[in-house]
């Protein structure tokens, strides 16, 4: 499948330790800067599908703000019992100060 990265924020954007939604090519992502870095998940719960906005972030892992559900950002693999389904992950680069997602895009 071929990606393309598109620019979704600059790092002043995004303190450390925080999240942001996006919407990228119809995706409904979550940015994150989590110990220094960036990285992008889907920004859905794979256990009863809430959204992960304003779950805290910590040790490079977003909690699910609806159950506490934990995820690690650099993987997408759930830590807990409610699910074993990992978020969907997104490579993210920076780019003179922006940060850039890659996403699937559709082959003309």
């Amino acid at each position: 499948m071929i990606a393309d990265f598109f620019p979704v924020a600059t790092i002043a954007d995004l303190p450390n330790n925080s999240s942001k939604a996006i919407m990228v090519n119809g995706l409904k992502l979550l940015l994150c800067h989590a110990d220094g870095e960036f990285f992008c998940v889907q920004n859905e719960c794979t256990h009863r599908a809430f959204s992960l906005e304003g779950g805290r972030i910590r040790r490079c892992m977003v909690l699910c703000p609806e159950h506490g559900m934990p995820f690690d950002l650099r993987t997408g693999n759930p830590k807990g019992q409610l699910t074993d389904k990992p978020l969907r992950t997104f490579e993210t680069r920076v780019v003179d100060g922006q940060v850039e997602v890659a996403v699937p895009v559709e082959a003309s």
